[in-house]
């Protein structure tokens, strides 16, 4: 997945680490530029390759193949649930069953029965074969109902096949939905959301930097104070709700290998700073998100560390042994950061129960970290018992995968970040590798592929990828243009800390020995004189905008000029009210005519200027309203 990971191997590992992910994969979104100072995006992951995109079709065409495939999506009390399967052209089913439970247990043939009824067969070029469809339905349930299923093919031979198996393990997967009538929280959708990467932030008053850190992998010393500190400038660009990246005891800079899930890191602060950092963001209005880490640990936490040494410490099981004591599930193969069981109650118990902690506190919800790791089912249960405490509270996940997949997280989380965006608006805006056609069309598709009740916060740049800034060699036209363009999209953009000051990089993520140090997008925020006022302020216009006309940035959208060589211009009607988003990503200044009259809103360059017609500099931007 693009840059999702958020962790950062100690020296040791670095090389292992490599290993891994060049066997995981890494795919280019981007053609090399032209210089050899700026490298292509990337991503690593389940599906970063052509090869292993390839894989997984193959599979899930071989065997017994669910997908989440469940309809209704979200269901509601009193609703009956159809569920789909395929089995593939290895599988000769001759019965598929679906063994489901309604109390929280663990579903296995002992448990309820639904055999499913053959429905059409599919040809699968891919594999040169047939697969057959299957469906069944679940009979409607009361709310606060969490059903948990598995599903097993039996063959006239007495073969049974379970869907989708543990690929080290062999244990069936079990599925899951939970029955109720949640909504993504109404403030969510308005929001303006800004990254900080803590220990990168602000040292706070008195405290200077670390005076002995020698690089981005090293403790440079900021704190929960030092945000705390500057919530009235956060307040003052107008940003609405604060994603901190992880405070919980961990040995490392970034945070994503927790040792403790119920305790803040000692060098960032204390639980009194975080109780009165929230008071304060929340008396200005803002909300404050933690990111959690559900999939993994870090090898040092006190479970793993039991579980290692006594064979048949209760601990083991929380974790995924396949020859103990060093055979074990990590994240991605690096051993510091071994994964949960999450089909153990006591795992998922423990996971669940720190989460509700933070929100009891205050905390309004969460960024999922690698929240593709664990099950649908685990989600369904952890977004149940956070809302059960705190009603408003936002779970949004870090899903790097295809739309289908982040899309069937639907009534399991509020949303995904989305990936797919980012590198559409880098390809076009920083890149150029897709033009102006191809960036609208991929806008509309994605637009209205996902459901109206599930979110995709978006972003220019983030804590494990190259910023914006660097990748656009230092040109703010490009930046402010994709901001532009961010802004005036439905779902709540993301500002990764400093991007609204000019904060880049020292050097590339890929070194000359190959390697890829995401650190170096880590680097200090940007304060006083060593700002960029201009681009600050230009953020600060866009973020009001965005803020004042809230709900037209969701209405529908109408392409009125669309050249393709960079020049996009849209429409956005809501009532009376109707926005026009003018694009030029060309090197030379166009000029648009415009039909109607209109007021320039917001430049993003000087140069803008609407006289009846729309002036647009190269690589400019305008926002302008007109009366519907």
């Amino acid at each position: 997945m693009l840059a999702c990971i958020g962790v950062l191997c100690q020296a040791a590992e670095l090389t292992q680490w490599r290993r891994n992910f060049a066997l995981t994969g890494i795919r280019t979104i981007a053609i090399m530029t032209t210089t050899t100072d700026v490298t292509q995006d990337f991503i690593f992951g389940t599906l970063a390759t052509d090869e292993l995109r390839l894989a997984a079709l193959r599979a899930a065409g071989r065997g017994v193949y669910h997908g989440q495939r469940i309809a209704p999506a979200d269901p509601e009390p009193g609703q009956p649930v159809t569920i789909t399967v395929s089995t593939g052209t290895e599988v000769d089913a001759d019965e598929v069953l679906v063994f489901y439970t309604l109390d929280g247990s663990d579903p296995g043939p002992e448990s309820a029965q639904l055999r499913l009824q053959r429905g059409a067969v599919v040809w699968d070029t891919l594999l040169w074969g047939y697969r057959q469809e299957w469906q069944g339905v679940v009979p409607a349930q009361p709310a606060g109902t969490l059903v948990r299923y598995r599903i097993l093919a039996r063959e006239r031979s007495g073969r049974q096949v379970w869907a989708e198996p543990d690929a080290e393990t062999g244990a069936p997967a079990i599925f899951g939905y939970h029955v109720d009538q949640e909504r993504v929280p109404a403030w969510v959708r308005d929001a303006v959301i800004y990254q900080i990467f803590v220990d990168r932030f602000h040292p706070g008053a008195g405290r200077t930097w670390n005076a002995q850190a020698r690089s981005f992998n090293d403790i440079w010393g900021g704190t929960l104070r030092g945000v705390i500190e500057q919530l009235p400038y956060l307040e003052q660009v107008g940003v609405t709700c604060l994603w901190l990246s992880p405070i919980f005891p961990s040995p490392t800079h970034h945070g994503y290998d927790a040792t403790d899930y119920n305790a803040i890191e000692p060098r960032l602060g204390t639980l009194d700073d975080l109780r009165e950092l929230l008071d304060a963001a929340h008396r200005r209005g803002m909300r404050v998100l933690l990111d959690f880490v559900a999939n993994h640990a870090s090898d040092q936490h006190p479970l793993f560390q039991r579980a290692r040494r006594d064979a048949a410490a209760a601990e083991r099981d929380l974790f995924v042994f396949s020859d103990w004591p060093d055979g074990y599930r990590s994240f991605f193969g690096v051993r510091s950061m071994p994964q949960f069981n999450h089909a153990h109650p006591a795992a998922r118990r423990y996971l669940i129960d720190a989460a509700c902690r933070w929100l009891e506190l205050g905390v309004d919800g969460f960024r999922l970290d690698y929240a593709n790791g664990p099950t649908h089912e685990f989600w369904s249960a952890f977004r149940a018992a956070t809302r059960a405490v705190a009603p408003a509270s936002f779970t949004v996940g870090e899903v790097v995968e295809a739309a289908d997949l982040q899309r069937s997280y639907q009534g399991r989380l509020d949303g995904t970040l989305d990936f797919l965006l980012l590198q559409h608006m880098r390809a076009f805006f920083a890149f150029e590798t897709i033009d102006a056609g191809m960036f609208e069309s991929f806008l509309q598709r994605h637009l209205a592929y996902f459901p109206s009740d599930f979110v995709l916060p978006s972003f220019l740049d983030n804590h494990d990828m190259n910023r914006f800034l660097w990748v656009a060699r230092g040109d703010k036209r490009r930046l402010k243009l994709a901001a532009l363009c961010q802004f005036t999209l439905p779902h709540p953009p993301i500002i990764y800390y400093g991007t609204e000051v000019g904060l880049s990089q020292e050097r590339d993520l890929q070194y000359p020995d190959g390697s890829r140090r995401l650190e170096e997008s880590r680097t200090l925020m940007l304060w006083g004189d060593q700002q960029d006022r201009e681009l600050l302020a230009f953020y600060t216009r866009l973020i009001a905008a965005r803020r004042r006309y809230a709900g037209l940035w969701r209405a529908p959208r109408e392409t009125l000029l669309l050249d393709p060589q960079g020049v996009v211009v849209v429409a956005l009607t809501q009532g009376a009210q109707r926005a026009i988003v003018a694009l030029n990503r060309t090197p030379q200044p166009r000029q648009v005519a415009l039909a109607e009259p209109t007021r320039l809103l917001l430049a993003s360059e000087a140069g803008v200027r609407c006289d009846g017609d729309l002036h647009l500099p190269p690589l400019s931007g305008a926002l302008l309203l007109a009366e519907a």
